[in-house]
């Protein structure tokens, strides 16, 4: 039996109380020192992709146009009992279907938040049976807010909110669901922030313990105007429909854990080599999702990864799809010298460059609500960026937003 996701929103207690148990049965089945050998057997005996494959030979590295082209070929045929149908969001292109199996499932949407929990050292009683605990606000048309218990948080709530046209209604809301933790994209968040400010609260309706971000690169600029606002530490997190939760920091940190329960990471170099350290593009093995299988898969996102001699392994750096060094007609530039050109500037609420075929590089703006005078600094914008290229056109495109809603943030379109 296959159920979608939107069917278990409101999933009762005794859902969430099997997935648990599955999820806990799952954990003893198996030692995390033999947990990447079992896996690999498990998928190399059930999968038809890798039932195809000489018993030999390293496992391929795979791509999301592997899965779309024939993703049952990466589903196995051992999932007992329901399996739950989710699918990506489709932002950075075709949306991905994946199935999961209970166990997984509850590891996706109840461990996760445990998981965040001892990283950002939060302690148990922050968080009450009933009450408000993890409050999510988005952003992206056409999706239902919900609430779901947490059993992983003392049983309190996980509260899916989509943000309201009004910013009235937004304030009302806020007022009343105080959970310890804010989380969403940073976009997301930076939404919450402007209706908000929009309604006179020159600082957030309350402090959260933490703030919680994934989804899309969170920029130092951003996180500033996070961290300024709500008043509390932000871990950012990378997770994915394929892969979970993968990586996460501790508060205000910018080095990321992995969590090796969960996955198992390479990386793919600018020479096709793959290893367990050093920089390019992620390759992802998914540990925990019995269902629709992510072996090797390669994830788009850029990033440096080190392995200790004990097998941890973080992320010295994660770029997602922002590109480390710039292009510009008049020369190349470091991204992060860029961004910290201009990304602090007084005023500023977001910026993205565009390069295609116009004549000048195309720079798009938008001003905070508070910006008294709009003209002034767009003429700082273009101060700034001669002195960087001193002979690069910059066409300036003031914009009531640039990333629209539900999208991914990119701030250079390339």
């Amino acid at each position: 039996m296959v159920i979608d996701s939107d069917d278990v929103i409101a999933n009762s207690i005794e859902e969430v109380r099997r997935v648990q148990q599955a999820w806990e049965e799952s954990r003893r089945s198996v030692s995390p020192s033999g947990a990447h050998a079992e896996f690999v057997a498990h998928i190399r005996r059930t999968v038809a992709f890798y039932r195809a494959l000489d018993p030999a030979a390293e496992l391929p590295l795979v791509s999301r146009a592997d899965h779309q082209a024939d993703g049952d070929r990466f589903r196995s045929r051992d999932t007992s009992g329901p399996v739950h149908r989710l699918s990506s969001s489709g932002t950075t292109g075709q949306p991905l279907e994946v199935t999961l199996d209970a166990a997984a499932w509850y590891a996706v949407n109840y461990h996760f938040f445990a998981q965040i929990r001892d990283l950002a050292g939060l302690p148990d009683d922050a968080f009450r049976r009933g009450r408000p605990a993890v409050l999510f606000v988005s952003n992206k048309p056409g999706r239902p807010s919900f609430v779901r218990p947490l059993p992983s948080l003392n049983d309190g709530l996980y509260l899916r909110l989509q943000l309201p046209e009004s910013p009235q209604a937004t304030l009302a809301l806020l007022h009343k669901f105080r959970a310890p933790v804010l989380y969403g994209k940073p976009t997301y968040l930076l939404d919450l922030r402007a209706a908000l400010l929009s309604q006179g609260a020159d600082q957030a309706p309350w402090r959260p313990r933490l703030l919680l971000v994934s989804g899309e690169p969170l920029h130092p600029d951003d996180r500033n105007r996070l961290t300024g606002y709500f008043g509390a530490p932000v871990v950012d997190a990378l997770a994915s429909t394929e892969g979970g939760l993968i990586a996460a920091t501790a508060p205000d940190e910018t080095t990321y854990r992995v969590l090796a329960e969960n996955v198992r990471l390479e990386v793919l170099d600018d020479a096709g080599r793959t290893g367990p350290s050093g920089r390019g593009e992620l390759v992802l093995t998914n540990l925990v999702n019995r269902s629709t299988v992510f072996a090797r898969y390669r994830t788009g996102d850029l990033a440096e990864l080190a392995t200790a001699a004990d097998g941890s392994q973080r992320l010295l750096r994660l770029r997602g799809r922002e590109p480390e060094t710039v292009c510009f007609r008049t020369g190349k530039l470091p991204a992060d010298d860029v961004l910290r050109a201009i990304g602090h500037l007084p005023g500023l609420a977001d910026f993205q460059f565009v390069l295609n075929d116009r004549r000048r590089t195309l720079l798009r703006w938008s001003a905070e609500a508070s910006c008294a005078e709009p003209a002034a600094l767009a003429s700082t914008l273009r101060r700034r960026m001669s002195d960087l290229l001193p002979g690069e056109e910059i066409e300036l495109q003031e914009c009531a937003r640039i990333t629209p809603p539900g999208g991914k943030k990119r701030r250079f379109q390339l």
